[in-house]
């Protein structure tokens, strides 16, 4: 099954947008992470450069000293005395510490001391169980005359506000992130609806078209300039077709009643002909066959002009229609053109149903001319006709060759012939059973066909009851 242009461009759009968005809130989260650990950093390596700053200055030869420099600085409130410090000298030796450095920190802040020395200081962050991830930064302490490392100072500060805004930011991301998309869906679908509104609209006079409708127009309406001008080119397309059909409907109607006369008149003189005393016995066939073909061409005259007529689906006029009577009278006029084909009757009485009594003849007869013409001499067709509840069904059944099966689902489209020929060697027009369900679907019935090669082709009509009628005007 396709989807529709709406449906591709929602899926487009609930994927995309969604996606992008959703995408965006993660990166700015990101960022704001990133900037925060930068902050941090910045922060603990302007602390240790002031520590380092002091210690250069006034170098301190004993660790009482650093202790009491470290308890002067805490003292003072400054703000670049770090959560955690410690000092050791060049050998690794730690000489004080301040703050409340875990037993498990430790080796890590060791290991820190046996790294290549980097002047511009260097960072790690420290994670162990039990505790927040620690930053730390460690920076050596050079003598300002001899320019020899004098201490080593690493300060340490907790990343537990960075692990707790980051969670926060999850949280905020996740729910504005499904927020933000389905507000964005909304927003789409509404969009789309309003959008598709002035095409809806163009789409629903088509279908109109389509059923059959070509009177029919796209008014004028406010809606953007490339869907106007989609509407005033189907208005132009319609209004040439429309102009093409009547033309046609006109000519093939002309035709066809200019045709009639002359072929009554030629089947009149025939019927006078043989009528006549004398006539030998090749004359006779002569004439019956001259009258057999202005038969066929009579009638596909007037299937021509049913097809024309019934291709605009006129109103069927109502009336009630004794089935009974009608293939009565089909039989009895079928019987005279039979060609050595035996016609039988199984009618079940009284079935009745509504409609036109012309069109419904008009319609089994087709049925039934076409099953003699392919059905062989000595053959035989039946017409049927019973009822339930509901519905009446004419069924029509041969003992022709049948229809092979790639050709039912074709048989009534207009003009479509199956390759081969009745016993007669000619073809047909390809109108008749086209005709058929057309008057079929006027009378809101139905047309079913089943066949099976070398064992005949049966025709069922179904037809609603007089009773179960409910007319609407076509």
């Amino acid at each position: 099954m396709k989807t529709s242009l709406r449906q591709q461009i929602f899926v487009w759009y609930a994927v995309l947008l969604p996606f992008i968005f959703t995408a965006m809130a993660f990166a700015a989260q990101t960022i704001m992470v990133d900037r925060l650990r930068m902050t941090v950093d910045q922060s603990l390596q302007r602390q240790t450069q002031n520590i380092a700053d002091i210690l250069a200055v006034t170098p301190v030869t004993n660790p009482s000293s650093y202790n009491e420099l470290i308890d002067w600085l805490t003292e003072q409130q400054l703000p670049y005395v770090p959560t955690i410090l410690r000092i050791s000298d060049p050998e690794g030796n730690v000489i004080v510490t301040f703050g409340d450095v875990p037993d498990t920190l430790l080796p890590i802040m060791d290991r820190q001391l046996l790294l290549p020395e980097q002047p511009e200081g260097q960072y790690e962050t420290a994670k162990t169980r039990g505790y927040d991830a620690l930053r730390i930064f460690i920076l050596p302490v050079y003598h300002r005359t001899t320019g020899e490392i004098i201490v080593f100072v690493q300060a340490g500060e907790s990343l537990s506000t960075i692990v707790q805004a980051q969670n926060e930011l999850w949280v905020y991301t996740l729910v504005f992130g499904l927020i933000g998309s389905l507000i964005i869906l909304l927003t789409g679908f509404l969009v789309l609806q309003r959008g598709f509104r002035p095409l809806d609209q163009i789409l629903r006079r088509v279908r109109e078209i389509g059923s059959g409708n070509l009177s029919v127009r796209i008014p004028e309406s406010t809606r953007p300039a490339e869907l106007q001008q989609l509407a005033d080119t189907l208005n132009d397309t319609m209004e040439q077709l429309e102009t093409s059909f009547k033309t046609r409907e006109n000519f093939i109607a002309g035709i066809s009643h200019d045709l009639r006369t002359p072929l009554t008149v030629i089947q009149g003189q025939i019927d006078v002909l043989r009528m006549k005393q004398g006539v030998d016995m090749d004359t006779g066939r002569s004439l019956e066959l001259i009258a057999r073909e202005v038969r066929r061409l009579a009638r596909m005259t007037g299937n021509l002009l049913y097809s024309t007529q019934l291709a605009s689906h006129p109103a069927v006029p109502v009336g009630k229609v004794n089935l009974n009577e009608l293939l009565a009278e089909i039989h009895r006029e079928m019987q005279l053109f039979s060609q050595n084909v035996n016609i039988e009757l199984a009618l079940q009485e009284n079935v009745v149903t509504s409609g036109d009594y012309d069109l419904m003849k008009q319609m089994v007869l087709n049925i039934v001319d076409n099953a003699v013409k392919f059905t062989p001499q000595d053959g035989s067709v039946v017409i049927g006709l019973k009822g339930d509840y509901s519905f009446a069904y004419i069924t029509v059944t041969d003992s022709g060759p049948g229809i092979p099966k790639e050709h039912l689902a074709h048989i009534t489209e207009p003009f479509y012939k199956v390759k081969g020929t009745d016993k007669n060697g000619r073809g047909g027009s390809g109108l008749g059973l086209s005709i058929v369900k057309q008057i079929a679907e006027l009378h809101h019935g139905r047309l079913d066909i089943t066949s099976e090669e070398g064992r005949g082709t049966t025709v069922t009509v179904c037809l609603p009851l007089y009773a179960a009628v409910t007319w609407k005007g076509l």
